[in-house]
């Protein structure tokens, strides 16, 4: 029932892209929409690749044990981020990343009584929510006259910002208890937390034309949180990485 997840969170796209058109219906039908004057906010939904740092102790033994190489952890991810203007270079971004990977593996150096591999499958998904300074390194945009808004060609950006990550991590199938004469059994583990995350990030927006624009992000995620009973004895799990995503941008 894990896929909800990702059902819920499609759910929460569709609902932010709904309002988004609803406010920039809303301010045309006023008479001060962004066409005569700079936008007061803009929505961006965004697909990429979701990298996994994996620098804790619960990663080096699976990588160790297992037929599994950190790389393995990183997956496709998608978000979206809703911005709103606070100064003419300066937007408050709310922004929300989701990523997950499943993997099949076996152990490395052990086979069962018969020969056979001893095989499982592990399941790492992260979900990010954070909030953020994002800073238009030049003016993104311009006014001709009293009336008309013209955006930039192209709009360079940094950002900084904290909030909130989860995680969900689950294995399942056969394993070897090295403490009962390396005895092998079937059985499933998971854990799944939340914990503090902080974020830096850099991008270009394209600009199309004055409600959109192409944007392209690159940024570094820190993250960790405790993990369950399943997994006691570890370390907190790094839910830390680099992402690289593209998508579009809608102003309004």
């Amino acid at each position: 029932m894990r896929v909800n997840r990702f059902t819920i969170s499609g759910t929460m796209v569709v609902a932010c892209l709904t309002l988004g058109a609803a406010a920039s219906s809303a301010q045309e039908l006023s008479g001060n929409g962004f066409l005569f004057g700079a936008p007061s906010g803009s929505f961006s939904l965004r697909a990429g690749y979701a990298g996994a740092s994996a620098g804790s102790d619960l990663f080096s033994q699976m990588t160790r044990d297992l037929s599994l190489n950190k790389k393995d952890f990183s997956s496709l991810g998608y978000g979206f981020d809703l911005s709103l203007a606070l100064r003419p270079r300066l937007d408050l971004v709310v922004s929300a990343d989701l990523s997950g990977m499943e993997k099949k593996s076996d152990f490395r150096d052990w086979q069962d009584n018969s020969g056979k591999p001893i095989e499982q499958t592990t399941s790492f998904s992260r979900q990010s929510y954070l909030a953020s300074l994002k800073y238009y390194l030049l003016p993104y945009g311009r006014t001709l006259g009293k009336l008309a808004w013209v955006p930039a060609r192209y709009a360079p950006w940094v950002s900084a910002g904290i909030g909130r990550t989860e995680y969900y991590f689950k294995q399942t199938g056969d394993f070897v208890d090295f403490k009962k004469n390396n005895l092998v059994f079937h059985d499933t583990f998971n854990s799944s937390k939340w914990g503090s995350a902080a974020q830096v990030a850099a991008g270009v927006d394209w600009n199309l034309s004055q409600r959109f624009a192409l944007t392209t992000q690159a940024r570094y995620l820190w993250g960790q949180a405790d993990l369950g009973l399943d997994f006691s004895g570890f370390d907190p799990i790094d839910l830390s990485g680099i992402g690289m995503t593209g998508g579009l941008t809608i102003r309004f």
